[in-house]
């Protein structure tokens, strides 16, 4: 979407790497951060009308930032296979030809991965793939290297393209995809909308520090630590807590730290001139830092309708630095705790950054991990009834069937589950626990250990 025409295009001949020295030996500034120049088209190559730092054309605010959408995939309960006519339209807008596709292995349960392109294919075939409702299902995937390949087609296949803005056709054909999608009642399962700093104001540096310092807030909750260097990072623990980021540093590959999950949503934030070095691009550019959110199942499926219009209204670029500022706040030095952290002043060079932009809301919040009162609303909801019934049917008392379960309950309690008990007792001026035996204790005292009837036992056995 913005100017990231050849972000994946592993084209690089004498010639460009020729241009590209002589430019780097002119000693010119190449500007990057939100209003920058991207490392990743060449000036000759960019189409006139093309912006250095992306799309922002909103009428009432001349901002630019380095933007796009990197990835996307979508499901539709149709069979390639037996309604090919049904995908017609939807091919046509991605402009592949469909003589140069190869049919390959399927991936993720289904039988075929029908290649369309670098990045870009249909997948289709298979009995384990089809909807809740019977029905055979098609994904569409498009990559990184796939979604550029679309914009420079878009571009490309219009008549006297590069007297054209680029950036109107571009918006147009990511419109025309989505739109198409969702009247073919597809089901976005993912989506990546990636904002970059390539001004070297914010480096990998000072957001490692960030991270470690945990000097920022996010609602988001995740923490596996294989960060190669920095081993002992949160005392070497590899576990989900709250906040935490998941942390890689390589001297290869570069620094990268994740939070969240793929059961909801991801900021992914990682060193981009790094991680294309080691692809064999050239990257004439100092600092290079992605900030990609990542959007799963229901908050991709809410996100797309929001896209949709921030397309309409030519406000992508501002629509996808506001999922930025909603996944995560970098603050100054402080010394506040958790529970406190959100008090503290935001940092000076990521509200530079931003531009003033503001978080998206409501939706794109990491599904709660902790709420004990979901656990209440679920019980109510679909446990009691089975309960009653169980109750009926055997004699038990319904009291001695909740215990049972709590018994086996607690043998399967692990360390998300108490920080989320935990949590919850603290908040209310009760004792944490700290084992299965307290646990246990806590509930049922010495009668913890009690035995169950023998029915009872085999009713409630799981494998």
């Amino acid at each position: 979407m913005q100017d990231m025409k050849n972000d994946t295009k592993n084209i690089l001949n004498n010639e460009t790497n020729l241009a590209e020295k002589a430019h780097s030996e002119s000693g010119e500034e190449n500007l990057g951060g939100p209003e920058g120049k991207r490392p990743d088209r060449q000036d000759d190559e960019a189409p006139e009308g093309a912006s250095a730092g992306g799309c922002s054309n909103t009428p009432h605010r001349q901002l630019s930032f380095n933007t796009c959408i990197d990835y996307l995939k979508f499901r539709f309960s149709r069979s390639y296979t037996e309604e090919a006519s049904f995908f017609e339209e939807l091919l046509k807008i991605l402009n592949v030809d469909l003589s140069e596709s190869a049919q390959l292995p399927g991936i993720n349960g289904y039988t075929v991965k029908l290649e369309l392109g670098p990045g870009l294919s249909l997948w289709y075939g298979g009995t384990i793939t089809k909807d809740c409702y019977g029905h055979a299902t098609t994904v569409l995937e498009m990559k990184g290297e796939a979604c550029r390949d679309f914009e420079e087609r878009r571009f490309f296949q219009e008549e006297n393209a590069e007297q054209k803005d680029w950036d109107a056709i571009i918006r147009k054909g990511w419109l025309d995809l989505l739109v198409e999608a969702r009247r073919m009642e597809g089901q976005c399962t993912r989506v990546d909308l990636p904002t970059d700093d390539l001004s070297g104001t914010i480096t990998t540096d000072l957001i490692k520090a960030k991270v470690q310092n945990r000097e920022y807030t996010t609602k988001m909750r995740r923490l596996e630590v294989t960060d190669e260097t920095d081993m002992n990072l949160f005392n070497g623990a590899s576990e989900s807590l709250p906040g935490y980021a998941s942390v890689l540093d390589s001297k290869l590959k570069g620094y990268s730290a994740t939070f969240g999950s793929r059961d909801s949503m991801q900021l992914c934030i990682y060193d981009k001139a790094a991680e294309r070095t080691v692809r064999g691009f050239v990257v004439d550019v100092k600092s290079w830092i992605r900030f990609e959110v990542r959007y799963y199942h229901k908050n991709a499926e809410a996100e797309i309708p929001f896209l949709i219009t921030a397309l309409e209204n030519g406000t992508e670029s501002e629509h996808i630095v506001g999922c930025l500022a909603t996944a995560i706040e970098f603050k100054e030095p402080n010394n506040c705790d958790q529970d406190h952290r959100s008090e503290a002043k935001s940092w000076g060079k990521w509200d530079d950054f931003l531009q003033g932009v503001r978080k998206n809301e409501p939706f794109a919040h990491e599904e709660p991990v902790y709420a004990i009162e979901t656990n209440a609303k679920w019980l109510v909801k679909e446990a009691a009834k089975a309960i009653a019934r169980l109750s009926l049917a055997t004699n038990f008392r319904p009291e001695l069937i909740a215990k049972a379960l709590c018994i086996k309950g607690c043998q399967r309690i692990n360390k998300t589950d108490f920080q989320s008990i935990n949590r919850y007792r603290r908040e209310r001026g009760k004792h944490p626990i700290h084992s299965v035996d307290a646990l246990v204790a806590a509930l049922f005292g010495e009668e913890g250990e009690a035995s169950f009837p023998k029915e009872l036992e085999g009713l409630l056995k799981t494998k």
